[in-house]
């Protein structure tokens, strides 16, 4: 049985006024027009649905899931402006309960197909009863958004999001849970996708990610580590290893990432400058633009993430991948990362974990702390002194090993 609209839209009409001008500033809310898109993936994600499809037309896109179907606390939360159903559950992506009023850049009155619900939104607030709209095949929930809001044509509406669809990157897709596939067409008829494909294996997940950017084939391979914060609420931090293969052997090593913003479910515009990527549900601005670093629960998650970067290191030495290939990924340069960044804890454990423990890869084959370890000048002063002879020269109690010539 579907929602009572006409009580839905009286209620919101006391709690936000006769006049809906004040809230005309949410469809400005993102710098990015095309924001809107991660809004939905999403509300999608969020849904429990495995695949989503974008379809662009001339003068409308509409986008097709196959989620959880909408129920009235889903339209509450839709039509309101700062109470969506996710406002207190930080395992949920979009808790601003504003995220998906970024659709009015392009649309004035966005339609819902969900179940037992089918409705337009007008005026940001107001839901109205429309003829029920089912769409074909799996899906179980459609949105309709007619290209009609102010200021924006069509043909630029149109172009816009085909841009960005066709720019998404596969690795959008990286730490999602739930969904496994993004399929997109185009007016001309194009289509393309997007897919992850995940195999689990004790404390790690191994994630491929393909599909097409701006024409270049994309096709990249990932192990994501993660760190439970909150048992109860199921919140965890996570990091994420690229894997690729050295150009002389093909074996394959951990590889930098030199593009890493930090990813609150999907990238935001803030870059670590980490060689690998590290993701959690952070406190942000509500247009995603900013996490502010003094927030007591940001800085709980990043001493989290500073910890799960430490444990990593010894699964990733027990997978034979603790290499210098990997060591190239790691914060250790400290000019880099100033005592008052954001990420300064995952830098200092990171350095500490390499002068204590055995992680950094010795001309031996094994293993030794930064403590324990020399760095020869060439390999000639390797061959000239052994291990005993170092132990000797730096009356040292310990085993000191040459760290690899590489």
């Amino acid at each position: 049985m579907p929602s009572d609209y006409n009580k839905i839209r009286d209620d919101n009409i006391r709690e936000y006024g006769t006049g809906t001008r004040h809230l005309a500033f949410l469809g400005r809310l993102y710098t990015d027009r095309t924001h809107f898109i991660f809004e939905l993936l999403q509300n999608a994600e969020d849904a429990g649905a495995s695949r989503i499809q974008f379809n662009v037309f001339a003068n409308k896109l509409e986008v097709t899931h196959d989620g959880r179907p909408f129920d009235e606390t889903d339209v509450k939360g839709v039509c309101g402006v700062d109470d969506g159903t996710k406002s207190g559950d930080l395992t949920q992506i979009g808790k601003f309960g504003i995220g998906f009023k970024s659709v009015y850049a392009y649309t004035s009155k966005p339609e819902i197909h969900s179940g037992d619900e089918s409705f337009r939104i007008e005026n940001y607030v107001r839901p109205y009863t429309v003829e029920p709209r089912r769409a074909d095949g799996p899906w179980t929930t459609l949105f309709v958004f007619v290209f009609n809001a102010d200021g924006v044509n069509p043909d630029t509406a149109s172009q816009e999001i085909c841009m960005r669809l066709r720019n998404l990157s596969a690795r959008t897709l990286l730490f999602l849970r739930n969904i496994e596939e993004i399929k997109y067409v185009l007016p001309e008829l194009t289509n393309g996708i997007y897919i992850r494909n995940k195999v689990t294996h004790k404390s790690v997940r191994k994630i491929t990610v393909i599909g097409q950017t701006n024409g270049k084939d994309e096709n990249e391979s990932w192990l994501i580590f993660e760190r439970v914060v909150s048992e109860s609420d199921k919140i965890c931090v996570e990091i994420g290893f690229r894997i690729g293969s050295n150009t002389k052997d093909q074996i394959e090593q951990i590889i930098k990432v030199n593009d890493a913003p930090l990813i609150v479910y999907f990238p935001t515009e803030k870059y670590t400058r980490l060689g690998f990527l590290i993701q959690g549900p952070y406190q942000t601005t509500p247009a995603r633009d900013n996490i502010p670093k003094d927030n007591d629960w940001n800085k709980k998650l990043i001493n989290e993430t500073a910890q799960l970067v430490v444990d990593s290191l010894h699964d990733l030495k027990e997978m034979g991948l603790l290499t210098v290939s990997l060591l190239e990924t790691l914060p250790i340069r400290m000019d880099d990362f100033p005592r008052d960044g954001m990420f300064y804890p995952i830098v200092v454990a990171v350095r500490e974990a390499l002068t204590e423990e055995e992680l950094l890869p010795a001309d031996d084959g094994t293993f030794a702390s930064a403590r324990n370890a020399k760095l020869a000048r060439g390999a000639e002063l390797i061959k000239l002194l052994n291990q005993d002879q170092l132990r000797s020269l730096f009356q040292s109690t310990y085993t000191i090993k040459w760290l690899s010539d590489e």
